[in-house]
């Protein structure tokens, strides 16, 4: 038996196995076969060094425990090794006639048993397939097996040859060693931590944990990858890490270090680096590691630190220090002691180099408080704590006020150890305490001139100066000033006006204070009055009220210069703000006065009724108005209950429950009340508690209004308004002004304004600003004419959205005639209004790109004319037809199709300007206007830059599809100087671009209309041909070049014009393509011929095939197979003896439809023939998926090839490669005795071409048929 394989290493090893099989069957006895059969196998190895590998592979396999076995191709065994017992416990006779599968559960059989059928069918070897099988005596056995299928010489399947071996031992310590390593993977991993290992010297990581993912986002993957590690570190670290990983490895120390990197998600994460150092032979080979995350840690640090410096911060602002002293070993005159930086700048040394002592800080005390000092520090020791005001005395000799604290540590004996506190600078309270001491004293209670004076003296007495004065200003201005009390040399003088420019007071109105400590007359010369006083310095302050408001000024002067002291201003500033809240008590008092006067006037004579009754009720206080609300007495009513009053009893009680909800206060609490005539009143009431001091309420205190006519306008609105919360119209009544008093439930609905959120509001809230406000002017001088109102507003919803209401305004009047309401009624048409506005679109626009159509294109255009013509420039038309779109809408569909159409308006939309227009005029065809554009090579720009754009390759639906375009242009006024000329010039030029080879651009020219009407008459006329009867068909013969006869035709169609005679295929079958006709007309061949195979047949010719092309646009076509089966069936035609041929291309270009197609095709018993083999995908894949009979080699390929050896090769191989897979070849185009010879002796089964026939008229090549059918063809050449 020979065997063939794909691989000659494969073929080595199976030579081996049989080899060895042929040994044990010869032991066994199972087959009787000697040296001469195995000489016969051995002869088919023809090189040297098979022959070695033979030896090598025997001598391996003999030497082997493995198990080697036979399988037929029925999966049987029938030779088996010894080996087999001790794998499985068979002798190798008992496993004979078994199958693999016998001893394998059913899961285990049925995966093994397809992994069989799949090496078979891929005629490939198994190698190390693993797979369990049961033991005799029933427990599981773990098996490699290597083998490979065998096939005989017509490469029929015959059998499988392989080895087993069991590895039952290594699996159980392969899941055992997995276990193990898992178990210490799953405790590295449980770690809260990353570890990691990085490789020496490459310095690249070879093991990052997963908990790397946790801490910074990033996949594991990612951290091998060059320079991860220093890229996403923070850049301050990433210079001095390096270094210091490598000086410490170099060193190789074991190292630890902080640094930051980013996270993934962009956060900042603090690292701790925990770094071991693997050495071998002296030098570091590994690194490995943690990385831990210290984050928190280092948020924590920083927030101590910054704590620090804010506590620091803060005791300096508020001039607080802290010492401490250690009083274990000295006691109180001896131990360490501690202060502060702040303590120190408080003593006034701000070098802080004097050390801290007892005695030092005793020396800072004013002398006079030392003593008790010295006390407290006593009454501390025994009380544990202890706080005290005293001064101490800086360098300067300015005195100092201390707020000293302090607290007692003690030890187990009770003996003290440790004190420790702060001190406080609290000078500016204690100066300002103590001149508010000075100066109330002088704050008499009678008369406000007195007041004046008193204020004036103390000043004076304050500040030891012999001046001093109080000034209000005596205008808005502020320009000049009044003053209220002058003290001069122990006594007041005379008050006077003065003007403020010039002076020292001038500053003061800027309120600030205003302080001259020496040289005033010197500084304000035109100040006269300081000169005449001798005045040498000058302090004032601004009075100014808490509402802001300037009152005047205070001021001091002295004959001398003045010391000024930290407290000097604070001082003054104390006395301004005093006497300015005085003044602004004095007038509050008076408004408050005048107010209750006013206010009294107003109770007696306002129409609203004041009340007030006590905790339990009673009327206590009743304004004159109740007379006319009630028609009682006021005395008729004081002392009564205010519950009898009210129709409804209860109503006061509800009155105190709203009131207690309401923390107090109601307001618009209605009610009806009972008049003295017996007639019922309606009231709106305003009340709340009134309280004593403590704020206890006393009683209820409020306004009464009469709400009698409001009620009862009130009740027929609710009427009303019942009618109207039923309607689907949106009604909303406003008062004269526009101001919302009412809408109903579908207004709330529509706008989605609730009616409590817009009552009270101006109905302009709705305005979108969509219209003008000529238009709203119109509106309102509309309804305030007294006339209704009817238009479309556009209006906005609380939401933003706009919409659109039909609305109608009617104004309502009062019996006077004047307008007191609007009623607006309205209903929501936005639906309407879309609809219209699309279609009003959709009649310019295309549907499916949203570009402007052919009408709104061309009208486009006329004004473009009009406006060129007008300035004298120039437009280009672009005319854009997409090569092949109607291949591939009907190869790939429709939705393909309009999604391709799409992306291309899209394109054309991004390239042009704003001023051009693009357009879709229908199907593929789109159209660009350029408007005012200087020559053509502007147009020339813009057509480049379009194919450009097309030529990126468009991804739709996982396929990718590649777009060209053809584009013609004409220009005006060149080219034409109305709209449809032009686009129709550009159409012709369009045509001329396609005839030139598409994917480019062509300019109109005058010839171009010449070719253009030729084209079209043809067009116009194949459109009839068909019905005209003029279709014919030619047949070319095939002939089998070993029996050198006839044995198919191929059908060839034709056209016989009736003016132009037969028309060359080249010429009308691109038009048939374009136009769509190809399917009707491909459908016509197709029958055609199948009636002339039938009446051939019927002749005696009975072998006779026909061969049919069908065109791409035809295959894909709905129901082509339903067809094609039921012309045949009409015509009694044999399947068997048609051949469809289909080129390379239409199969490709949509793979999940052409397969099924072929597969019915086949089902009914259609031969399919590859037409034009070679010069498209050439793909042998789709071969060996695709059910194909027939290859045809192109002519292109076998017209040189006694000359070019690329076409030769090509040729060679394209049979070869046929053969290899059991298909026929017929060449086409064979002219030459010597293209035949060529392909006889590369054993080509068939041929076709002018050598023997060209295409004939059916009466030749009947006659044709009748010479050589029977007989050889190559007689009669």
């Amino acid at each position: 038996m020979r065997y063939f394989f794909l691989y000659s290493e494969l073929y080595q090893q199976k030579y081996i196995l049989e080899s060895v099989i042929l040994k044990y069957r010869s032991q066994s006895g199972q087959v009787k076969q000697g040296p001469v059969e195995q000489g016969k196998v051995k002869q088919e190895i023809q090189s040297a060094s098979v022959q070695s590998n033979e030896a090598r592979f025997r001598a391996l396999l003999e030497a082997t425990h493995d198990w080697v076995w036979e399988m037929d191709a029925d999966g049987m065994y029938t030779c088996s090794s010894p080996e087999v017992y001790d794998l499985l416990g068979y002798h190798p006779e008992e496993i004979i006639g078994k199958t693999p599968f016998d001893l394998m559960a059913n899961d285990e059989a049925g995966r093994m048993s397809a992994e069989y059928s799949r090496c078979m069918l891929a005629q490939q070897a198994f190698t190390a397939t693993e797979n369990t099988s049961l033991h005799r005596q029933g427990h599981e056995v773990m098996l490699e097996t290597s083998g490979v299928p065998v096939f005989n010489d017509q490469g029929m399947f015959c059998g499988y040859l392989g080895i087993s071996r069991d590895i039952t031992d290594r699996k159980l310590a392969d899941v055992a060693l997995k276990s193990k390593d898992n178990h210490y993977r799953l405790l590295l991993e449980s770690v809260q931590a990353i570890p990691w290992e990085v490789d020496m010297p490459s310095w690249r990581f070879i093991y990052v944990g997963p908990q790397a993912v946790k801490v910074l986002g990033y996949p594991q993957k990612d951290w091998y990858e060059e320079d991860f590690w220093l890229r996403h570190m923070h850049p301050d670290d990433r210079n001095w890490v390096p270094e210091f990983c490598i000086e410490s490895t170099e060193k190789m120390l074991h190292h630890e270090f902080d640094y930051r990197m980013y996270s993934k998600d962009g956060r900042l994460v603090w690292i701790r680096d925990s770094v071991n150092v693997i050495i071998a032979d002296g030098e570091p080979i590994l690194l490995r590691g943690f990385m831990f995350d210290v984050t928190a840690q280092k948020c924590k640090e920083e927030a101590f630190e910054l704590s620090q410096q804010r506590l620091l911060e803060a005791q300096r602002i508020a001039r607080l220090g802290h010492w401490d002293w250690d009083m274990s070993s000295g006691g109180i005159d001896g131990g360490e002691m501690y202060w502060s930086d702040e303590h120190y700048r408080i003593c006034g040394d701000v070098s802080a180099v004097t050390k801290a002592s007892y005695k030092k800080f005793l020396d800072y005390i004013h002398p006079d408080d030392r003593d008790k000092w010295k006390q407290a520090v006593r009454d501390a020791l025994s009380k544990g704590s202890y706080s005290l005001d005293f001064r101490i005395v800086l360098k300067n000799s300015d005195a100092r006020y201390i707020h000293w604290q302090c607290q007692v540590q003690y030890d187990d004996a009770s003996r003290p150890v440790r004190m420790f506190g702060t001190i406080q600078d609290v000078s500016e309270r204690k100066y300002l305490e103590n001149a508010l001491k000075g100066i109330s004293r002088f704050f008499p209670s009678d008369g406000i001139s007195e007041y004046y004076r008193t204020c004036v003296e103390s000043f004076a007495h304050v500040y030891n100066t012999p001046y001093a004065f109080i000034g209000l200003y005596s205008d808005d201005s502020k320009s000049r000033i009044t003053t209220q009390a002058v003290w001069a040399n122990g006594c007041f003088v005379d008050n006077f006006e003065y003007e403020l420019a010039g002076t020292p007071c001038s500053d003061v109105i800027d309120m600030k204070i205003e302080l001259i400590a020496e040289h005033a007359a010197r500084l304000y010369p035109l100040d006269t009055m300081l000169t005449d006083m001798g005045v040498e310095s000058y302090f004032g302050a601004p009075m100014i009220s808490v509402s802001g408001k300037k009152l005047g000024i205070i001021a001091v002067m002295d004959k001398k210069p003045m010391k000024v002291t930290p407290w000097t201003e604070p001082i003054l500033g104390v006395f301004a703000q005093r006497i300015a809240s005085y003044l602004e008590n004095i007038h509050a008092s008076e408004k408050l006065e005048a107010s209750e006067k006013e206010l009294r006037n107003i109770f007696h004579n306002m129409q609203d009724t004041f009340y007030r009754t006590d905790n339990e009720g009673t009327i206590t206080r009743l304004s004159e108005s109740v007379e006319q609300l009630l028609g009682y007495e006021i005395d008729e009513l004081i002392g009564t209950s205010a519950s009898d009053l009210h129709i409804v009893p209860d109503r006061q009680r509800d009155l105190i429950e709203q009131l207690n909800e309401g923390n107090g206060s109601v307001q618009g609490f209605d009610a009806g009340l009972k008049r003295k005539d017996g007639s019922v009143v309606w009231v709106s009431t305003n009340a709340q508690y009134y309280r004593d001091a403590s704020g206890k309420p006393q009683g209820i205190e409020g306004l009464v209004r009469n709400i009698s006519q409001h009620h009862e306008a009130e009740l027929k609105m609710q009427k009303m308004s019942s009618a109207l919360e039923q309607t689907a119209d949106m009604v909303m009544i406003t008062d004269h002004r526009g101001m919302v008093e009412y809408v109903n439930p579908a207004f709330e609905k529509t706008t989605g304004y609730l009616r409590k959120s817009i009552l009270g509001k101006p109905s302009r809230v709705l305005k979108s600003g969509k219209q003008s406000a000529d238009f709203y002017n119109n509106l309102w001088r509309t309804i305030l004419s007294g006339n209704v109102f009817r238009d479309v507003l556009v209006n906005r919803k609380k939401n933003g959205d706009l919409y659109y209401e039909e609305k109608i305004i009617t104004p309502i009047k009062n019996s006077k005639g004047e307008i007191i309401n609007f009623v607006a009624t309205g209903r929501d048409i936005t639906e309407r209004m879309q609809h219209e506005e699309r279609l009003s679109f959709m009649a310019h626009h295309d549907a499916l790109t949203e570009l402007p159509n052919r009408t709104l294109f061309m009208d486009r255009l006329k004004q473009s004319l009009a406006h060129a013509r007008r300035y004298e420039k120039k437009i280009a038309v672009l005319f854009i037809d997409l090569d092949r779109f109607k291949n591939i809408n009907d190869t790939l569909g429709h939705d393909t199709g309009d999604q391709m159409l799409t992306e291309v308006a899209a394109r054309l939309g991004k390239n042009i300007r704003q001023e051009d227009t693009v357009a879709r005029l229908g199907g593929d065809e789109f159209s660009v206007l350029l408007t005012n554009i200087e020559a053509e090579q502007d147009a020339s720009l813009m057509a480049e830059k379009i194919l450009l754009s097309l030529s990126v390759p468009l991804q739709l639906d996982q396929q990718e599809l590649f777009i060209t375009a053809s584009i013609g242009i004409s220009m005006f006024p060149s080219d034409g100087v109305d709209a449809g000329t032009l686009l129709k010039n550009a159409d012709i030029a369009m045509y001329k671009a396609k005839d030139l080879g598409k994917d480019n651009y062509q300019f109109y020219s005058t010839d171009m209309s010449a070719r253009a009407f030729q084209r079209l008459t043809m067009e116009n006329s194949l459109r009839r041909a068909l019905e005209r009867e003029e279709f014919v068909l030619f047949y070319q013969p095939q002939v089998n070049i070993k029996t050198d006869r006839i044995s198919g035709a191929e059908a060839l169609v034709r056209w016989k014009h009736p003016e132009l005679g037969l028309v060359s295929p080249s010429d009308f079958v691109p038009l048939l393509e374009e136009t769509g006709l190809i399917a009707p007309v491909g459908y016509w061949i197709f029958e055609s011929a199948c009636k002339q195979l039938k009446i051939w047949h019927d002749m005696g010719f009975s072998g006779l095939e026909m061969s049919i092309n069908i065109s791409g646009r035809q295959f894909h076509s709905k129901n082509f197979v339903e067809k094609i089966e039921n012309i045949i069936k009409e015509n009694n035609c044999s399947s068997e003896m048609i051949e469809i041929e289909i080129t390379e291309s239409v199969l490709m270009e949509n793979q999940h439809n052409s397969m099924p197609a072929l597969e019915a095709l086949d089902d009914i018993g259609f031969k399919i023939a590859i037409d034009d083999f070679g010069t498209g995908y050439s793909s042998l894949s789709y071969l060996r998926h695709f059910r194909i009979d027939t290859l045809k080699v192109d002519q292109s390929f076998v017209r040189d090839v006694n000359e070019d050896p690329d076409d030769a090769a090509i040729t060679s191989a394209i049979i070869a490669m046929a053969h290899s897979l059991n298909l026929r070849v017929i060449a086409e185009g064979v002219e030459t005795y010597q293209q035949l010879e060529f392909l006889k002796q590369r054993q080509c089964e068939y041929v076709q071409g002018y050598l023997f026939s060209r295409p004939l008229p059916v009466d030749e090549f009947t006659k044709l048929l009748k010479k050589y059918f029977f007989s050889n063809l190559g007689a009669g050449l």
